[in-house]
């Protein structure tokens, strides 16, 4: 007797092959929905209307919205470029990853601003990208305890001006000043860490 193979199967739902779904296929929809609407936006349902597909199909190659959300996570962190050439000065070494991560949060503000409330999201990127910064400020002299919090100063500020350039641009002055106010704040910022390195912080 021939055998049904497919028998258990639900009509309508196709398989995942068949569906021609891939991982890659699956979080470049998500990242595309991210970017226009933010992580609120995101569900497993949501997603498999922007793909066309059952809903079942994407469990297949990502089994729930967290790993959907570090998919993300590592998509777009891996796209973090730093010079190929860094300069040997710590703060020009600080400078270019801040203007590196700068540039990375505004290609994908709603994701990158967006995962901060997610323990999880926000460990998986400090991992993949802190390393260039964390050795910056190991060279300028920071002690090993104050390390994580120099580095998050400047990704706060980094994040700051991000989340306002998401706000409708204001109009334009009659006249440039000679720094932007980012560039100000990164000279007070890497002031701050010369005098910690040299002993004038006292608590």
């Amino acid at each position: 007797m021939a055998t049904e193979p497919d028998k258990g199967r639900k009509r309508g739902r196709p398989a995942a092959d068949r569906a021609g779904l891939t991982a890659d296929r699956i979080l470049t929809t998500a990242l595309a929905l991210v970017d226009e609407q933010g992580l609120a936006a995101l569900s497993m349902r949501r997603l498999a209307r922007e793909l066309g597909v059952d809903p079942m199909s994407i469990y297949h190659h990502l089994p729930n919205k967290a790993a959907v959300v570090s998919g993300l996570v590592e998509l777009v962190f891996s796209r973090l470029r730093l010079p190929q050439a860094l300069p040997d000065d710590w703060a020009e070494q600080v400078r270019a990853w801040v203007n590196a991560y700068r540039d990375l949060t505004r290609r994908h503000p709603r994701l990158v601003l967006q995962i901060v409330t997610d323990p999880v999201a926000v460990a998986q990127a400090a991992e993949m990208i802190n390393g260039p910064l964390h050795a910056a400020l190991t060279s300028a002299g920071v002690p090993a305890d104050k390390v994580d919090a120099c580095a998050g100063m400047f990704v706060d500020f980094a994040n700051g001006f991000a989340l306002a350039e998401l706000e409708p641009p204001s109009p334009a002055p009659a006249a440039r000043p000679p720094q932007s106010h980012f560039d100000i704040g990164m000279d007070v910022m890497i002031l701050g860490v010369r005098a910690l390195t040299a002993g004038r912080d006292d608590r």
